[in-house]
């Protein structure tokens, strides 16, 4: 029997199995990095993002969460006082983080924290977890990995489309959707064998 998978509208996958939620690419910190260099941004988007996977938590059994990367965008900014009240509200949940290109963070303010950082993670020997995809295909286990932050263009009426974030899936890989709010989209292609999963308001699609 294979491992079930299940992908949330909230842009994270749910493994019931092992108890496990993965996120990937939350760039906390973003908004603040770009505020303080006389960019404008918004404030409004982490807490939004802090409700939402707060909300994952409250709704589904989780007993891990697997940041796939780039949890926090930048140095060091008041934005890491989010993270640090989410922790603090979830004491019991373990949080694990596969280190992406955005972590630069101080490793002692991580592990105060209580986040463990790895290079990947096995959540089980055929599902292994990593900010950057493998790219071999060939490996027989799955790659669940971040750091793309995949989305698709669907057609409409009136020769219009709309830009969305998805699923993607492909030779044994499966990139997450970044769960930040202040990401963009690496615009993806319905090419042979890959699979596309858009997120349409609260609901996950299969495209292709």
């Amino acid at each position: 029997m294979g491992t079930r998978l299940t992908l949330l509208p909230e842009r994270a996958l749910l493994l019931p199995e092992y108890n496990t939620l993965v996120v990937a690419d939350w760039h906390l910190g973003k908004g603040a990095h770009f505020r303080k260099a006389g960019i404008f941004m918004p404030v409004l988007p982490v807490d939004k993002d802090r409700g939402r996977l707060q909300s994952l938590l409250d709704n589904h059994r989780v007993e891990t969460v697997i940041f796939l990367g780039d949890l926090f965008h930048s140095d060091l900014n008041s934005e890491w006082l989010v993270f640090e009240r989410f922790r603090a509200v979830n004491p019991s949940i373990r949080f694990i983080l596969t280190r992406g290109n955005h972590d630069i963070l101080p490793s002692d303010l991580l592990e105060k924290a209580t986040v463990d950082v790895v290079p990947s993670y096995s959540i089980a020997p055929h599902i292994h977890c990593t900010h950057h995809p493998e790219g071999n295909g060939c490996s027989g286990r799955l790659n669940i990995a971040g750091h793309v932050h995949p989305g698709c263009l669907i057609p409409a009426k009136g020769r219009q489309t709309y830009r969305l974030p998805c699923f993607y899936y492909r030779e044994q890989t499966l990139l997450l959707p970044a769960f930040g709010s202040l990401t963009g989209l690496h615009l993806v292609q319905p090419v042979r064998n890959a699979r596309i999963y858009p997120i349409a308001g609260d609901k996950v699609m299969e495209w292709v």
